[in-house]
């Protein structure tokens, strides 16, 4: 089984995530807002692509992935993670 998980260890690191994954949608405009110095909020707004309809139900379902069926997929990854699934 394949599977994908990720732990955010800092704010640095969290912003990171959100920003790749707005990348990763095809964001051309991506605003990173802080209350508190991240301690009370966190957001990241872009105009990327959301989650495909077929795609929502492995939104809530632990390690799933829609962009990797079989350990060869790994070798032709060309993003950074996956939009909502990260």
């Amino acid at each position: 089984r394949i599977c994908s998980g990720q732990v955010v260890l800092d704010l640095a690191g969290a912003v990171k995530e959100l920003v790749e994954n707005a990348l990763d949608a095809g964001a051309t405009n991506i605003e990173v807002r802080l209350k508190d110095h991240g301690l009370d909020t966190i957001e990241v707004a872009d105009n990327g692509s959301g989650v495909a309809p077929e795609n929502h139900q492995a939104l809530t379902v632990k390690y799933a992935t829609s962009k990797i069926a079989t350990f060869d997929d790994l070798a032709s990854l060309g993003s950074f993670g996956f939009r909502g699934e990260a």
